[in-house]
């Protein structure tokens, strides 16, 4: 039998535990190479620094002062992945999530032959991963960069690719939003929803766009199937229809990586070992990264 101290103790740890949960958010961000993830959340987190290339897996946090108990602080924790696509159901098991998870993939609308096939993977990655006795709940958010060069496409072109992101968003319960870094409106709405995912309780922005010549913006719940002009799909209708009009490249392959690594060395064999490093770590068949010692000062 405990003593009393030892029982307030053990009530203690477990409001601890609790407020922690209440005030601790996990945003993974996964998909598209070269597409800006990095950009993005160096936005968010308003780092000055240049981004680099994302080697396999990269930790980052951010603090903000609960307004309500100036003492606590929300912390988001934020996981950007940057390995081969189909090596994510071996990421995501061992990923530490908060009951708060936000699941958030992001594609390149320059490269409509490819979207669809990021976005299937890394849905498929995370239905996969998902256990029953996971104590959160998974928030999809469908990400869609490079809307400068996207807005020049035929109108046409444009009309199937939001037909298709909004068919495969609602069929996977998303939010979906175009974003650019070229254009300042849409970094502004990147950055809000980013902070209200991270800090706050959801997503709060209540706007909605689905016109096909502007910026899409849709919450989880907000369109239908009448809405969009299709039937009620499963995704394999979903990508027949996709692909039928506009077929996928099969001369690249979304699942590689394959970045130019950056000379940061006066020396050139540094350089050259460096690069062999990270084309070991790329090329690699399993994933064993003991991510729990990395946060470990964060409990």
């Amino acid at each position: 039998m405990l003593s009393i101290p030892e029982r307030a103790a053990q009530i203690i740890d477990t409001q601890e535990q609790q407020l922690d949960e209440i005030n601790s958010r996990t945003i993974f961000l996964a998909g598209s190479k070269n597409v800006g993830k990095s950009t993005l959340l160096h936005m968010f987190l308003e780092k000055l620094e240049t981004p680099r290339n994302t080697l396999v897996l990269e930790y980052s946090f951010g603090r903000k002062t609960n307004l309500k108990q100036a003492i606590d602080k929300n912390v988001c924790h934020i996981w950007e992945y940057g390995g081969k696509l189909d090596m994510l159901k071996n990421v995501l098991p061992v990923l530490p999530k908060t009951k708060n998870y936000y699941y958030c993939i992001m594609v390149d609308l320059s490269k409509p032959k490819t979207l669809l096939q990021t976005i299937e993977i890394c849905v498929h990655a995370m239905n996969e991963t998902q256990s029953i006795s996971d104590n959160c709940v998974t928030n999809l958010i469908i990400l869609c960069g490079k809307y400068d060069l996207f807005k020049n496409f035929d109108t046409e072109a444009k009309k199937i690719v939001c037909s298709t992101l909004r068919s495969v968003a609602l069929l996977n319960g998303a939010h979906l939003m175009f974003y650019s870094s070229k254009e300042s409106m849409l970094v502004k709405r990147a950055k809000d929803i980013f902070s209200s995912i991270g800090f706050e309780n959801g997503i709060s922005i209540k706007d909605k766009q689905t016109n096909p010549t502007k910026p899409l913006f849709i919450n989880k719940g907000a369109d239908t199937w009448e809405n969009i002009g299709v039937a009620r799909s499963t995704f394999d209708e979903i990508k027949q229809r996709y692909y039928s009009k506009i077929p996928l490249d099969s001369s690249g392959d979304v699942t590689t990586v394959k970045t130019g690594l950056k000379k940061t060395h006066p020396e050139a064999d540094i350089d050259k070992l460096i690069a062999l490093k990270y084309d070991e770590l790329r090329e690699m068949e399993t994933l064993e990264i003991d991510i729990m010692s990395i946060v470990d000062y964060l409990c």
